[in-house]
């Protein structure tokens, strides 16, 4: 599977972890995640695009935690980016 993210433009300071929304991406050295924030429980879903593994927040402190090093972490809005990811099937 190929994934392709280009960053069209970055803002100069970027996004806090409070600023993160529904739709966002989150970028850290070559791993990206997109992220799923829901309403009702206001769990964050994150869910790795080089495997689709997810990995649940309850609250920021927790996000961060799953980064170790935050400050390495890009937060990306949808409109920040171009994703596409690639399928190929094999036949064994």
């Amino acid at each position: 599977m190929t994934i392709n993210l280009k960053v069209r433009q970055e803002k100069p300071k970027g996004l806090s972890v409070d600023g993160i929304q529904d739709g966002y991406f989150l970028v850290k050295d070559d791993n990206v995640w997109a992220v799923h924030k829901d309403s009702s429980s206001s769990r964050i879903f994150l869910i790795e695009l080089s495997n689709f593994h997810v990995t649940a927040a309850s609250n920021k402190s927790e996000l961060k935690q799953v980064f170790g090093d935050w400050e390495c972490v890009k937060i990306l809005s949808p409109k920040q980016v171009n994703l596409n990811i690639g399928f190929q099937w094999k036949e064994n």
